[in-house]
């Protein structure tokens, strides 16, 4: 892989078909089917699958590998990494949707966000932003990206949701590099330690990777 950061990103909407679904499930480890397959809302295994096909894809066209080829292992908190190859970072992500995957050659952390307008933002703002990030809010910085940009931040740097999000700022973060993407009624951000990296971002038609 080269320096850059690569964000793949899907609609999955394809994957309620059930043919397209069994492709991309039975492309996948027999332990990651087993997973996906235990999930109860259907929401929720159209999601995870679509996440870890873009894994699969991404593996493919960086390093050559399938998902079903490596060994997925967590850390403490339960970020996923490829165990044995710490040259690879990824990190995957889900909203609505859309499923995320993020590679870099840095620890990397990603995130996808529906956007919805709603009074819980004011609240879950209050509750949960610096006041550097409220006063983002107020001068106009929509909710999302900021809201992404914390999530991505906590991905990276393997803490996850055990993190105080009032102790860091995503405004005035110094230790981490942000880089953000948008689409219709989606906001995206990945977060990334150490020094600046170019960052592409890619849409990918998961019906065009079964022909």
């Amino acid at each position: 892989m080269d320096m850059n950061i690569l964000g793949f990103y899907a609609n999955t909407k394809m994957l309620e078909q059930e043919e397209m679904f069994r492709h991309f499930l039975c492309s996948l480890s027999k332990e990651r089917q087993q997973k996906i397959e235990a999930m109860k809302a259907e929401c929720g295994r159209r999601s995870s699958l679509g996440a870890w096909a873009l894994l699969d894809y991404g593996l493919q066209q960086l390093y050559g590998l399938r998902e079903r080829e490596i060994t997925i292992a967590y850390g403490a908190h339960g970020k996923p990494y490829v165990k044995d190859r710490p040259d690879i970072h990824f990190n995957l992500s889900h909203s609505g949707d859309y499923v995320l995957a993020a590679f870099a050659p840095v620890e990397i952390g990603c995130d996808i966000q529906q956007t919805t307008q709603g009074t819980r933002n004011e609240r879950i703002a209050v509750r949960f932003f610096t006041e550097e990030e409220q006063q983002a809010l107020v001068a106009g910085m929509d909710f999302y990206r900021i809201w992404a940009r914390k999530e991505s931040y906590i991905k990276c740097t393997g803490e996850g949701m055990v993190c105080d999000l009032r102790s860091f700022s995503v405004v005035e973060e110094k230790r981490a590099h942000f880089a953000e993407h948008t689409l219709p009624g989606y906001a995206m951000a990945v977060c990334f330690e150490n020094a600046v990296h170019p960052v592409v971002w890619k849409e990918v038609v998961l019906e065009e990777l079964k022909r």
